[in-house]
């Protein structure tokens, strides 16, 4: 027949083998990429595309102000070159540079507005690439942590299943239905201790006859309250 010091040797492998077990199951819920990994990496491509539209958008304009400025030239030198003496053509280039010179000042508006909305882009970018790697960067130092902490409980664990397998053999059919029954109603706790004449488990004062009993060693003695198994050291 088991005795109590025997099932609670069992128990005690069966606790470490659940901590361990609870603690490999979260650890391996929390490998792989994060919520705010995601969300941080979404922000930055969100920032990105508008900072390309932005850049392409000041090819065109400085390509326009560039054109609007040859023909200035081009005027410009039709109008002082010497070449143009007739009143009337030179008031009309003299008009046309004008206009020309209106739309330059507009478009170098537009660029500046570019160039403006390009720093505030390129702003927004950085501080947002700089937000993923300090993040991408404490992601990596956990992931590493929990991989070599997950190394370390796989052995842990077979160890733990080994020596379980070793002990419950030892355990008669009825004693083991026993114990598994008072561990699910007890988060684990089937046996317990009795100290000053208390039980550890539910914390009453047992009764004398059930003491005498638990200290005989002969069979397995429950609480009265609990129903835990008792065993007195």
């Amino acid at each position: 027949m088991v005795t109590a010091p025997e099932l609670y040797a069992l128990q005690e492998t069966d606790q470490a083998l659940d901590r361990a077990q609870s603690r490999l199951a979260e650890i391996e819920s929390r490998l792989g990429e994060t919520g705010e990994m995601v969300a941080a990496r979404e922000a930055v491509d969100e920032k990105r595309t508008p900072a390309e539209q932005i850049r392409s958008r000041l090819s065109e304009a400085e390509w326009a102000v560039e054109e609007i400025g040859g023909k200035a030239a081009a005027v410009e030198g039709k109008l002082y070159g010497g070449t143009v003496n007739n009143p009337k053509e030179l008031a009309d280039l003299d008009a046309d540079l004008t206009s020309i010179k209106h739309q330059i000042a507009r478009k170098e508006d537009v660029l500046l507005g570019i160039l403006v909305s390009i720093e505030e882009a390129e702003a927004e970018l950085a501080a947002a690439t700089a937000e993923f790697e300090r993040i991408e960067s404490a992601w990596r130092a956990d992931q590493n942590d929990l991989l070599r902490e997950k190394t370390a409980l796989e052995p842990e664990i077979a160890e733990l299943q080994a020596r379980r397998g070793v002990q419950s053999p030892s355990v008669d059919t009825s004693s083991l239905r026993l114990y598994q029954l008072l561990r699910e109603r007890h988060a684990g706790q089937a046996i317990a201790r009795v100290e000053r004449g208390m039980c550890q488990g539910c914390r009453i004062t047992l009764p004398m006859s059930v003491l005498h009993k638990a200290k005989s060693g002969m069979g397995l003695v429950q609480c009265v309250s609990c129903e835990r198994i008792l065993i007195v050291t």
